[in-house]
C-alpha cells in the first residue's frame, strides 16, 4: 500500500490519476483519506471520476466519497 502525505489549503484541490494498466489494488481503485485542521472544520468533499475508453466504447462515472469512523 502507498502511503502518500499531501497538504491542502483552504478551498484547495489536488488530483491523482490511477493507470488503467495498474492492478495491484484489485479492480477497483480504493483510497482512504484522513484530514485534520486546528480548528472544527467541515468534511471534505471526495469525488472519484472513472474515464476509459476502447475503440468506440467509452465509459464514465463519479463516485462520492463517505466519511467512516476510524477504531
Amino acid at each position: 500500500m502507498k502511503k502518500l502525505i499531501v497538504t491542502l489549503g483552504p478551498l484547495s484541490s489536488t488530483r491523482f490519476i490511477v493507470k488503467a494498466s495498474d492492478t495491484a489494488g484489485g479492480s477497483g481503485a480504493n483510497f482512504l483519506v484522513r484530514w485534520k485542521a486546528e480548528a472544527p472544520v467541515n468534511e471534505p468533499i471526495l469525488e472519484g471520476v472513472m474515464i476509459g475508453a476502447s475503440g468506440q466504447l467509452g465509459i464514465s462515472f463519479t463516485s462520492r466519497g463517505v466519511a467512516i469512523k476510524e477504531k
